[in-house]
């Protein structure tokens, strides 16, 4: 699929669309005939190409993660507090290793949301008080695309990994894709 989106990525840049917005998307890929369906997909890859540069030049304690609950196992025990869950790394899911993995980077402000609301919620509150200066986000293509239209208004560099199985249960993410976006640093 991937070979699918940048190959229509290079057709869109080729004909030289304005590919700022989700509608702007959606308008280029009906001028080439393509599926609509892939606004999300398509939109998410170019902001991440977008915004990877100025992304791995912030330095890890200064990103915020955000992981998202469904990513949780059946029998979690997480509790759920007014800024999310709090992962008990229990091994049951996959979110325990991915949160070691960001703290031993140097991530200090992950948070497991139900919803993209509690996400726009945080960050207003932390961009504004300057506590963090770039995201990570793991979600369905929906709720990504719609972040990153916000992240871009607010000129805040971001990176998107969408979910493999999507739903609001028994989700799955490549744990080596998210590793890898939370690794990037071009301050080494």
């Amino acid at each position: 699929m991937r070979m699918k989106i940048d190959a229509i990525i290079s057709k869109l840049f080729a004909i030289g669309a304005d590919l700022s917005t989700r509608n702007a998307v959606q308008r280029a890929l009906s001028l080439i005939s393509e599926d609509g369906d892939l606004v999300d997909q398509i939109y998410i890859a170019i902001k991440n190409r977008a915004n990877q540069d100025s992304f791995s030049k912030i330095p890890f304690k200064r990103r915020v993660l955000f992981l998202p609950a469904c990513l949780r196992n059946k029998k979690c025990e997480a509790e759920l507090t007014d800024v999310g869950y709090v992962c008990q790394r229990c091994g049951r899911c996959v979110i325990a290793g991915i949160i070691e993995y960001a703290e031993n980077l140097g991530y200090n402000r992950i948070f497991i949301v139900p919803g993209g609301s509690l996400v726009i919620k945080v960050l207003k509150e932390k961009v504004r008080k300057e506590e963090i200066q770039a995201a990570a986000g793991v979600a369905c293509h929906a709720e990504l695309a719609e972040a990153s239209e916000k992240l871009s208004m607010w000129k805040l560099p971001h990176q998107c990994i969408p979910l493999l199985k999507s739903g609001c249960v028994n989700t799955i993410v490549d744990v080596d894709e998210v590793k890898h976006i939370l690794s990037l640093n071009k301050n080494k």
